[in-house]
């Protein structure tokens, strides 16, 4: 199986997290920076800081360690656990020092210089449409296109006004179904269906969002036949 094969893509919700970042340059900086500022409880293990890391660290924004680590250095202590350890220093070898132990010792690990040594990729991201969020990533094979790719992708649904009156409608039917709905076997395949229902996307096309979600819970009412779906159409 190819090593692209064995990476799984996710969203993961770090807050309250451990997360270890060895390099306190400008990868292992910005890579705090992220973490912290979603909810991680973000260590920083280096010899130097960059000014901006330092900022951070005063405000209690994140813990800053000073260490001068090398191949062979005791590392376990501060990759014991971690739920992540990213890996930013400008020594290759220890960096791949770093990702040996950390998968060894069963902990997830990015190592930002060769993505490959580690079990987790960080992909370049954006939000195109509010609620909406694209991944973009090359596996370490080029940065450079991964960015662009990503560029281009947000740059297409960003000016998609279907596309983003389709995510609100579909949101609104989400919340209202599953308030009568609880069964999932049940409500998945309303969602299809509706997606599917050529009214609902005329309405959608023409911009018209209570329309289309009106339409959305006629058909849960309709395809309900009276039950539970029905009692929400009859609230719209």
């Amino acid at each position: 199986m190819g090593a692209g094969l064995t990476f799984i893509p996710l969203f993961i919700d770090v807050r309250g997290l451990k997360v270890t970042v060895f390099g306190g340059g400008s990868v292992g900086t910005r890579r705090a920076l992220e973490f912290s500022s979603a909810g991680a409880k973000v260590v920083v293990v280096a010899s130097q800081f960059s000014h901006e890391l330092e900022a951070e660290a005063r405000a209690g924004h994140v813990e800053l360690v000073r260490e001068s680590l090398s191949p062979g250095s005791d590392v376990d202590r501060f990759i014991r656990g971690s739920f992540l350890v990213v890996i930013a220093t400008s020594d290759s070898s220890l960096n791949s020092y770093l990702a040996s132990r950390a998968r060894e010792l069963g902990v997830l690990v990015n190592n930002a210089t060769e993505a490959l040594e580690g079990n987790v990729v960080y992909p370049f991201t954006a939000e195109p449409i509010e609620g909406l969020k694209v991944a973009v990533t090359t596996l370490g094979l080029s940065g450079v296109a991964a960015r662009r790719a990503r560029d281009r992708i947000a740059e297409c649904l960003g000016s998609d006004r279907y596309l983003a009156l389709l995510l609100s409608v579909m949101a609104k039917f989400k919340v209202m179904l599953k308030e009568s709905v609880s069964d999932p076997k049940v409500r998945v395949p309303l969602y299809f269906k509706v997606a599917e229902d050529q009214l609902f996307n005329r309405l959608i096309e023409q911009g018209d969002e209570e329309g289309a979600l009106r339409r959305a819970l006629e058909i849960a009412r309709a395809d309900a036949g009276g039950t539970s779906a029905g009692s929400v159409a009859g609230r719209s």
